[in-house]
């Protein structure tokens, strides 16, 4: 980390963002493995030990786990080896505390356990260098973690707000709304909105790409403010007796950019360094979704009830009464 801010420090001089293999996006989850699926191919016979479903850990809890993943393939991106994760994760928090959390392997693979005493939001960051030809590559994972509660008032407007690193040379950071308070929740239709920094100031001109667990994807480059807004779309479609309105799927937002800088890392030189930020998080069906799917339930329950009830009194009143007719047969 120390080596990644010295970098930072330095003087951007940004150019056309570097070709970077979608394969090769690095970024932090908090969707727990279900199936060993480590980056080197090798399978893990403990993985029944790993907390499975899609979520880790919910909104009030203390406990917030992440796993390093990479590819932008949302659904079936690996989860690293505990080998692949560099250095301790730097958690922020809104006061500007920093705090290094160390790896604690999870059946092999790369896990990060997280305790909070205090609601709010914290930042966690991961970084990775590597050199490759000429170019520097530094990766520069984050995840948005929230100790909230969406009952609680007279919340200390610094543990809403949305936390940056001024230190670091590339970051995504999520635009809280102003009614957030101590509790996220996007849906599909939302419209979310980053801004991209460099030091702690907004950079315009940087390519930004949203993937979600769908597989959509859309690209845009931040603005004069170094902003960008992406609409989430609707892609849940179950059928009605399959709709779970507490389903809840991945979108990952990525930043790259390049600057002209030359040096040289474990003996190896480089002119160029290529930065890669990534931002991780999570929504849900709208709530329109699932109460049109009780309206039409509702209607189509209507429609059979009386329906049916029209049927059976219009068969009532075409059934003729019994009467009986005798004849007298000696008049």
């Amino acid at each position: 980390m120390k080596t990644l801010l010295a970098i930072g420090t330095a003087s951007l001089l940004a150019v056309a963002a570097p070709a970077v293999a979608s394969s090769d996006i690095l970024w932090l989850s908090d969707v727990a493995p279900k199936r060993a699926k480590a980056a080197a191919g090798h399978s893990h016979d403990n993985m029944d030990s790993v907390l499975s479903g899609d979520e880790g850990d919910t909104l009030h809890s203390g406990t917030k786990h992440l796993w390093l993943r990479q590819g932008d393939d949302l659904a079936s991106a690996v989860y690293l080896d505990d080998a692949a994760l560099p250095a301790d994760i730097v958690l922020l928090d809104a006061t500007g505390q920093r705090a290094r959390v160390s790896q604690k392997p999870m059946a092999g693979l790369a896990h990060a356990k997280f305790e909070f005493q205090e609601m709010g939001f914290y930042n966690a960051y991961l970084a990775r260098e590597r050199v490759d030809g000429d170019t520097l590559r530094v990766q520069l994972a984050k995840a948005e973690l929230l100790k909230g509660s969406c009952c609680q008032k007279d919340v200390d407007p610094a543990k809403t707000r949305a936390i940056s690193d001024p230190a670091l040379p590339l970051e995504l950071v999520r635009e809280h709304k102003p009614d957030e308070k101590l509790f996220t929740r996007m849906v599909s239709g939302d419209t979310v909105s980053f801004v991209v920094n460099r030091l702690g100031q907004p950079a315009a001109g940087v390519p930004v790409t949203m993937y979600t667990q769908k597989g959509w994807q859309k690209k845009t480059v931040s603005d004069e403010n170094g902003r960008v807004a992406f609409t989430l779309i609707r892609d849940y479609f179950p059928a009605w007796n399959d709709f779970r309105r507490r389903t809840k799927e991945s979108f990952l937002v990525v930043a790259e950019t390049e600057a002209a800088e030359s040096g040289a890392r474990q003996g190896r030189k480089y002119a160029r360094v290529a930065y890669q930020a990534t931002l991780s998080g999570k929504y849900a069906p709208t709530p329109y979704d699932y109460k049109s799917y009780a309206w039409g339930l509702g209607i189509a329950v209507f429609v059979l009830a009386f329906g049916g009830l029209g049927v059976y009194l219009y068969r009532r009143r075409r059934v003729k009464p019994f009467r009986e007719v005798r004849f007298d047969e000696k008049a």
